[in-house]
């Protein structure tokens, strides 16, 4: 078993934060310290799941609510982009990340599925 931060999943999830991080700054002051704090924190909740995941036999659960993080996160990003806060780009950029995670996190949760026990 790899550490969890050599993961490639890992490494995404960390450039997603790194993003939210970036754009939270940006958003009006009305909303940076309730939904700016909040996709921040769900960036982080996603890769403390990453390592959990990681670490646990059952890694169904794990990788369940990751997967319900990454979710919530889009949601916000797609109201920040709704009302302008952040830009087409930026949420583009986002969008890929969060789809690369989801994506990452289904075949690890396949692949966990059909694995022997140990």
């Amino acid at each position: 078993m790899s550490m969890h931060t050599e993961l490639q999943i890992h490494k995404v999830a960390f450039d997603l934060l790194s993003l939210a991080t970036d754009i939270t700054r940006n958003i009006p002051r009305d909303f940076k310290a309730g939904l700016g704090a909040k996709v921040r924190d769900e960036c982080i909740e996603v890769m403390v799941l990453i390592a959990r995941a990681n670490i646990s036999r059952d890694k169904q659960i794990h990788l369940g609510t990751l997967v319900e993080r990454v979710q919530v996160v889009e949601f916000l990003l797609r109201l920040f982009k709704e009302k302008r806060f952040i830009s087409i780009p930026q949420h583009a950029k986002a969008i890929e990340l969060t789809a690369s995670i989801g994506k990452q996190a289904n075949a690890w949760k396949r692949h966990s599925a059909s694995a022997p026990a140990t």
